[in-house]
């Protein structure tokens, strides 16, 4: 942690984003490409010295504009079909967006509020096994987002002890949390929280030096992350289908985040010399 930002890290984002369209495109091994969401989660929990506002505004910007984009495809997929403009709209929609992957914004912003409270060895071990147990217990909840934020808990925690405590406590977070969930009722998710998170933490152990390339991958794989739905839409509405469809989509997302990425780019540079 003291040989400053990590390009492993960098290269391992681009690659979780990737997974994520994988995984929604319903590929083949789509529930091993999901490790990637607990990759993201435990990431949450890097050290930062932007500003809640700068925070906020990195990420509940996009969430405000991507929703708005979502939305306008959600009534013209309503219209397409006959059905009222506006049916798919759902109050909890306010919370995760317009389009189910839009949760994670708001949700890595409360990740950053909520953070230095679960700093101390005690908070956060003790907090990822009670979560652990109420999972074992009652299972994960149904309403969107609060499924997605309780499978969310367990990486972010361990993340959070990783970079407070180091990796004995993150690694003993990890595996106590996972024996509580394994002890439960079988269910994927479990395995899948396990392998994400202990992904996560082989790539903090390791470093690379940070490259261009690097730099690239950090700048994309959000972007990858919030336009991948529509790509997929794109390839579906051209009959693609089957492992087809995961490389149509992980290739125009890709594409089409260093298109939003450029024009971000320009734009700025254009404020900056008017």
């Amino acid at each position: 942690m003291t040989q400053g930002r990590n390009g492993l890290i960098d290269y391992g984002r681009l690659l979780a984003a990737i997974g994520i369209v994988w995984f929604n495109a319903q590929a083949p091994w789509d529930r091993i490409a999901y490790i990637a969401l607990p990759f993201f989660l435990v990431l949450l929990a890097l050290p930062s010295t932007s500003s809640l506002s700068a925070r906020a505004r990195r990420l509940l910007v996009p969430f405000v504009i991507w929703s708005v984009i979502y939305a306008m495809l959600n009534t013209a997929l309503s219209v397409k079909v006959g059905a009222p403009p506006f049916e798919w709209w759902r109050w909890n929609m306010l919370l995760s967006g317009t389009w189910v992957h839009l949760w994670f914004l708001p949700f890595a912003f409360l990740v950053a509020v909520v953070a230095p409270w679960f700093r101390h060895p005690l908070a956060s071990l003790g907090t990822a096994l009670l979560t652990a147990t109420l999972l074992s217990l009652n299972g994960s909840p149904e309403p969107i987002p609060f499924g997605q934020w309780a499978f969310s808990v367990i990486p972010v925690l361990t993340g959070i002890a990783y970079f407070a405590w180091g990796w004995r406590l993150a690694v003993t977070t990890l595996l106590l949390s996972s024996l509580i969930l394994f002890l439960g009722p079988s269910n994927p998710d479990n395995i899948t929280i396990f392998a994400g998170t202990a992904v996560a933490l082989v790539f903090l152990a390791n470093y690379l030096p940070p490259t261009a390339v690097s730099d690239w991958c950090a700048r994309v794989s959000l972007g990858v992350y919030l336009v991948h739905p529509l790509v997929i839409i794109i390839g579906q509405s051209l009959r693609i289908t089957y492992i087809e469809l995961a490389l149509f989509s992980i290739v125009g997302s890709v594409i089409l985040a260093q298109i939003i990425e450029t024009s971000v780019q320009a734009s700025r540079k254009g404020k900056l010399e008017f």
